[in-house]
């Protein structure tokens, strides 16, 4: 049988509503809803609370002994995310802002960029790291529109196209 959740939750139930509702990620929101079950009295069980969040009872046990050890801070702080240490250098990025936002730029894809900065900096940088930054800082979309087959009929295409 499985055991009974004795735990006093300090935090009022109101206060722990308000900081689910504020909450950031589905992690920390589903740390507060265990402390809510508790508090509501709504599950006796941690098995009962894992079947509802669709954690593991282990994981929930996990919690609420965070909870009584270190408090609900200590809780909420979420410490995963692994090494994010930047690739590319701040020269590089001065650069690659200097190219994009240049209105009269003459490049026409990320491999080109790359080369640029290569060339001018001496820095190699992968292409996932310059593309997903681009993307994401600029918006940006090198795209070049596809050559015209050398053996098209521009006569024939005339035909094709709305008056």
């Amino acid at each position: 049988m499985p055991k009974k959740i004795k735990i006093e939750i300090t935090e009022s139930l109101e206060f722990l509503r308000n900081e689910h509702i504020k909450a950031k990620g589905e992690l920390k929101k589903d740390r507060l809803k265990v402390l809510i079950y508790i508090k509501e009295g709504k599950y006796h069980f941690q098995s009962d609370i894992a079947k509802k969040l669709g954690r593991t009872e282990k994981t929930v046990r996990e919690w609420i002994q965070e909870y009584s050890q270190s408090g609900l801070s200590s809780l909420l702080k979420v410490s995963s995310g692994g090494n994010n240490t930047r690739t590319i250098s701040d020269k590089a990025l001065e650069l690659i802002a200097k190219k994009i936002l240049d209105v009269e730029t003459t490049i026409t894809s990320y491999l080109e960029l790359q080369l640029i900065i290569e060339k001018e900096l001496g820095e190699k940088i992968a292409y996932g790291a310059l593309y997903s930054h681009c993307k994401r800082k600029y918006k940006s979309k090198l795209k070049v529109a596809r050559k015209s087959h050398h053996k098209k009929d521009e006569k024939a295409e005339e035909l094709f196209k709305k008056p």
